[in-house]
Parts: structure tokens; sequence; C-alpha cells
């Protein structure tokens, strides 16, 4: 009786590590493929941005700008156990900029600036004991985004379920917060939807 509860606690800690693997992968890849290192992926859920390239946000009247310094994995982990998932831990730092008015640029005295950190583990334990730690949101102002690793940025705030929140979104060629304008035409704004088309753009054809 004991060795059979013993293999039940692992099969569930089999099929919980591979849910949660399942997730990440199916925000990265989608049924396109995974984006190249150049490439912007628009989804459904989120935008994933290449590395110094700025991304915008807008929510009611606030406005921010984020960009990706670094991003890297550790620990990779090819075969699943019934301890480790398989994959890796996901890391990266950031910054952000935020104006409580959209319509003004970020040129002004009033930006707020931040420099963080994030990370996103693999789960580790058995079953319901299994955890993963970390930072998983990108903080700009009063608004908190959740992050899937890399340049990956969530239309949604940490703890919500899928929805509209009136979240927008916008990638853009930029690296410097010096090069931003929020009024520039060719700027295009997406938000969370869940019939949308996923695609990955190259970053100098994004405005094209």
């Amino acid at each position: 009786m004991r060795k059979i509860i013993i293999i039940f606690c692992c099969l569930i800690a089999y099929l919980q590590l591979e849910g949660n693997q399942a997730l990440a992968i199916n925000f990265y890849f989608g049924d396109i493929g995974a984006p190249g290192s150049n490439d912007v992926h628009i989804g459904q859920t989120g935008i994933v941005m290449p590395l110094g390239k700025m991304m915008l946000l807008k929510k009611n009247s606030e406005s921010c700008a984020i960009k990706f310094t670094k991003y890297w994995s550790e620990n990779q982990t090819e075969e699943k156990s019934v301890f480790i998932a398989t994959g890796a831990d996901e890391y990266a730092t950031y910054e952000s900029y935020f104006m409580a008015n959209k319509i003004a640029n970020f040129d002004k005295k009033n930006v707020q600036v931040k420099k963080g950190n994030l990370s996103f583990t693999k789960p580790r334990g058995i079953g319901r004991f299994a955890f993963s730690f970390g930072n998983r949101h990108i903080e700009c102002g009063t608004i908190k985004l959740h992050w899937y690793g890399g340049g990956a940025v969530s239309f949604l705030e940490e703890g919500k379920n899928e929805g509209d929140y009136g979240i927008e979104l916008a990638p853009t060629p930029w690296t410097d917060i010096k090069e931003v304008n929020i009024n520039d035409p060719r700027i295009k704004w997406y938000k969370y939807d869940a019939s949308r088309k996923r695609v990955n753009v190259p970053i100098d054809k994004l405005w094209e």
C-alpha cells in the first residue's frame, strides 16, 4: 500500500510539472514558432521584445516605457524528474520610465525611472508541495505587469485572470529613452485579444 501511495504522488508531481511547463511553451511559441533574437512576437496575452528595444505601455492617463537590458537562463534541465521540471531558471534586468500624463513625452522632469531584477524558476518539489520562487512582475509606477521570462511581457497585471483590463502595449525599434515620442503616428498599440493571430515581426520591419 505504501508503494502505491508513493507511485501516486510521483504521478501527480509529474503531471503538475508538465502542466507548468506547457503554459510557458504556449506563451512563447503558439502556432508559429519562437521569435528570433531580433523579432517582436505579438501574441494574444502578451508581447515578446528583443533585448535593448523600448516597449511602450499605457493605461488610462498613465504611460510607461520598458526596456530589457539583459536576460539569461541558468540550471537547464533536459530530462524531467519527480522533483524538478524540464526547462531552465529564467532571469532578466530591465529599466522602466513612468509618467502620470500620457500626453507628455519622456523628456520631462517628472518621469519616474526604475531599474529592476526579475526571476522565474522552474518548479521544484513533489505534487502540491512543488514550488517556484522569484520576482515575476515588472514595476512601472503604479502598474505591475506579469513577466514570463526573456523579453515576454503580459497584458495582464500581476495576479489577474485573462481579460482586457485597459492595458495597451506598443513595441518600438527605439533603444534609448531620448528617442521615444509617444505621439509618433507609426506606433501601433495592442491589448489583450484572445482571437488575435500570433505573429513574429523583425524589429527592423516593425513600422514598414
